[in-house]
């Protein structure tokens, strides 16, 4: 089963996360601690990480550079105000949100399962048809 952890500080946040990107066949575990997310993945590494840094904690920076280090082909959505990060794994790409309206959060979210989608895509393409080289 493909997983997804997400990261959140805030309670509120895990749990809509959550909900937002529940599938089935999709396991979504929510944390709110950093270096409980990181025994996670280094026991099960996860089809994608989400860390949710709209607001401000210390952990992040340091959680984003570990995984980037440790993992650095692992699939990770960071929500930073306004915009989606997205990273698949080999380039980083920016989706602006810039509103910070009731509206602009429901795009921001909208962003996010599409990105989540096309991500967890190209996951099972790649469990499907491995590398050249590595049949």
């Amino acid at each position: 089963m493909r997983r997804i952890v997400i990261l959140s500080p805030h309670r509120p946040s895990r749990e809509l996360l959550s909900r937002l990107l529940a599938e089935p066949d999709l396991s979504v575990v929510a944390m709110a601690d950093a270096d409980e997310a990181l025994d996670s993945i280094a026991e099960d590494e996860p089809a994608l990480v989400v860390v949710d840094a709209r607001r401000p904690d210390e952990d992040h920076p340091l959680l984003l550079g570990l995984l980037k280090r440790r993992y650095p082909r692992q699939p990770l959505i960071t929500l930073v105000p306004g915009r989606l990060r997205v990273f698949d794994g080999n380039e980083e790409r920016v989706r602006d949100v810039r509103d910070g309206s009731a509206e602009g959060l429901h795009m921001l979210l909208g962003e996010l399962q599409r990105a989540t989608r096309d991500l967890l895509a190209q996951h099972l393409l790649r469990m499907l048809r491995p590398p050249i080289g590595e049949a």
